[in-house]
């Protein structure tokens, strides 16, 4: 199974992002249900792996904290792969991802090692996308904002590949976080 860590925004938030989800042709927009944050990708695990990984990452030990969002972006330059709006630079997030990352490593499992850039996936491309509609979705929403609001647990999410569609996120175990 595919397995990540994930924060998953309260309702109001998620809310708030659906409303920005429109105006771009060739954009399959995520599920209210499924916006999230991604603090650590670990990619396919076999059972074994991913309980040695759930021990791990139950041993995190980090205070809740706040987070906001803002502003929007893609990522994949000559062909736009994704929309998503941005995580505004937050020690206490960076903290959490190195935690994930360290109960990887304690796992023994290798992580992608591609820079941590916080954010909420809006919309995943398929087919031709025209990047002005891109582009104007990125300045219609760049004022955008939201927040803060409390992180207060983290959580342990499989990805299954359906075979038309989205994939479906199951949450395999939550973590508080205290303090």
């Amino acid at each position: 199974m595919r397995l990540f860590t994930a924060i998953y925004p309260p309702e109001h938030i998620v809310r708030k992002l659906t409303r920005l989800q429109k105006g771009v042709s060739g954009a399959r927009w995520s599920e209210p249900e499924k916006l999230h944050i991604t603090t650590g990708f670990y990619g396919d695990l076999d059972a074994e792996y991913a309980e040695i990984l759930d021990h791990h990452l139950g041993q995190i030990r980090l205070p809740g904290f706040d987070l906001s969002l803002s502003g929007a972006g893609h990522f994949g330059k000559s062909e736009p792969h994704s929309i998503w709006v941005g995580v505004d630079e937050n020690d206490s997030l960076s903290r959490l991802h190195m935690a994930c990352r360290r109960a990887a490593r304690q796992s023994c499992i290798d992580m992608e090692s591609r820079e941590f850039r916080p954010h909420v996936t809006l919309a995943y491309m398929r087919g031709e996308v025209r990047i002005d509609r891109i582009v104007a979705f990125e300045k219609r929403v760049n004022a955008f904002k939201a927040g803060p609001f409390l992180v207060d647990q983290f959580h342990l999410v499989s990805s299954w590949q359906k075979k038309t569609g989205g994939n479906l996120y199951k949450i395999e175990a939550s973590y508080p976080l205290y303090g």
